[in-house]
């Protein structure tokens, strides 16, 4: 099949993705890579009632882990364009699909979670670390850099987006108390 090819290809032979022609397959295969982790990410919370039943509400899970991506690839391919390393920003955004294959490990984590067999915060944690682990590991293929530098470029949206809402919390919160008083 394509999509295993070309996946084994990514896992196997990683200095393929920065080849002059794009692997056959490998977009299929991150987008595929979304769906996939989305629908595990999905699973984990609709078991936990995080999130309300029906293909609808699959619709904007994927749309927002698709956004969240989309930007989190174009901010990193743009910090490493600043400091002079030469990439692809849609081959990194869709070396961040095959990464979300790992969010597929939600569903069995969550089913043990729910019977108190696992901590379910403890290893819904794990499991994002070893996405960014992955991402870390893409980022220095993709781009000719070190792994801190990797590590780095993959870290800043991150905390570019937790400042955000730490700020507009505290804003928020003074607001609030502001009008009371």
């Amino acid at each position: 099949m394509d999509l295993f090819s070309a996946l084994e290809l990514v896992i196997v032979r990683p200095e393929t993705l920065v080849a002059e022609a794009r692997p056959e397959g490998f977009g299929r295969t991150g987008l595929l890579g979304y769906f996939f982790g989305t629908l595990g990410l999905f699973v984990c919370l609709r078991m936990f009632s995080a999130v309300p039943p029906g293909m609808m509400s699959f619709g904007v899970v994927l749309t927002l882990v698709l956004a969240a991506n989309f930007f989190f690839a174009s901010s990193i391919h743009l910090f490493m364009d600043f400091t002079g390393a030469k990439g692809s920003a849609s081959r990194l955004f869709l070396a961040f699909g095959c990464s979300d294959y790992f969010l597929a490990l939600l569903v069995p984590l969550a089913f043990f979670a729910k019977l108190d067999v696992l901590n379910g915060f403890l290893w819904f944690c794990l499991c994002f670390l070893v996405v960014i682990y992955a991402r870390v590991r893409l980022v220095r293929r993709l781009y000719p850099v070190s792994t801190n530098k990797a590590l780095l470029s993959v870290w800043l949206p991150y905390a570019g987006l937790c400042a955000v809402f730490f700020v507009s919390f505290v804003y928020s919160l003074a607001w609030l108390v502001w009008l009371v008083i």
